[in-house]
């Protein structure tokens, strides 16, 4: 087992939510050079409206996400001595394709973690600040319109650092890597695939059922 179900649960919701914010955000930003054109006034005024409607709302979701996120998965993600030598190994690029020993989470899904972690929560609070315009102090010190337009240009800049990293991400985790996707579809990855990708978290993983095991076995041992 890689995920708990509560793990997966967090994963979608952050997952799904900020798909639907990246595209409905694209369209905020790029949509009358691109779809307009396309669909006409009438069929993009509708699609635009009920768009930003969607955005706003499912950033709650994104939030509530990224906070099961942080909690959940925080305590896996600090570096230790194993991220180092997989960084200089380029994850296995420079060793001939042999993964070198990592955790539950190696340095690369390290970056990612913490990436999405500060990105997000610079996305949530300049989003906030956007769907309450003139209510909230921040940045503080600044005067008010410039407030808006700080969070403005931040807000469009992240998302699009973002959704170039998800989009990566995407790939990595459903056709870059065969069985990658069991791990957040199903929870479960077969033993040997977590020994070559993750043989550090493999070895405390068996470890730990096996002394489940024994303490099971020395319980039902009849008293003498």
């Amino acid at each position: 087992t890689r995920f708990a179900e509560i793990e997966r649960i967090g994963h979608w919701l952050l997952a799904v939510s900020f798909i639907v914010l990246a595209v409905t955000g694209l369209n905020i930003t790029y949509g009358k050079y691109f779809l307009l054109p396309l669909l006409g006034k009438s069929a993009f005024s509708a699609l635009s409206i009920g768009g930003k409607w969607l955005h706003n709302y499912v950033a709650f979701a994104f939030m509530a996400g990224l906070a099961m996120t942080l909690v959940l998965w925080i305590k896996d993600n600090f570096p230790d001595k194993h991220d180092f030598m997989w960084l200089a190994k380029g994850g296995g690029m420079f060793s001939k394709g042999v993964h070198p020993p990592s955790k539950k989470f190696n340095a690369g899904q390290k970056i990612l973690f913490w990436a999405v972690i500060w990105g997000g929560l610079a996305l949530s609070l300049t989003g906030i600040a956007l769907l309450f315009p003139f209510q909230i102090d921040f940045p503080a010190g600044m005067e008010p319109i410039q407030q808006m337009q700080f969070a403005t240009m931040w807000h469009a800049i992240i998302a699009l650092v973002l959704t170039i990293i998800v989009i990566a991400h995407i790939y990595i985790g459903s056709m870059g890597m065969e069985g990658a996707f069991d791990a957040m579809g199903t929870g479960e990855v077969d033993e040997n695939w977590a020994r070559e990708h993750h043989s550090v978290w493999a070895k405390e993983v068996s470890k730990s059922r096996r002394g489940r095991k024994a303490r099971a076995k020395a319980k039902a041992a009849p008293a003498e």
